[in-house]
């Protein structure tokens, strides 16, 4: 198998690592390729980034109110 972040992973294609990443692994090495973007454009002053794990990307929200989506 393979190690990423302390984790084990089996031969082959992993399809969703714990962080994101897709990957293949081999007897020699380790490729992998995340699964999520980040966003460039938006509101900085009001707005802010924070990755959702669940889904394996960003969401974009109001600083004044994390709950609701810029």
């Amino acid at each position: 198998g393979c190690m990423l972040n302390g984790k084990l992973y089996p031969l082959g294609h992993i399809e969703r690592t714990e962080n994101c990443y897709q990957c293949t692994c081999s007897r020699t090495v380790m490729t992998c390729c995340s699964l999520f973007s980040t966003p460039i454009r938006y509101d900085k002053e009001n707005c802010k980034v924070v990755f959702n794990k669940e889904k394996c990307d960003y969401d974009v929200v109001q600083r004044s109110d994390p709950s609701k989506e810029c």
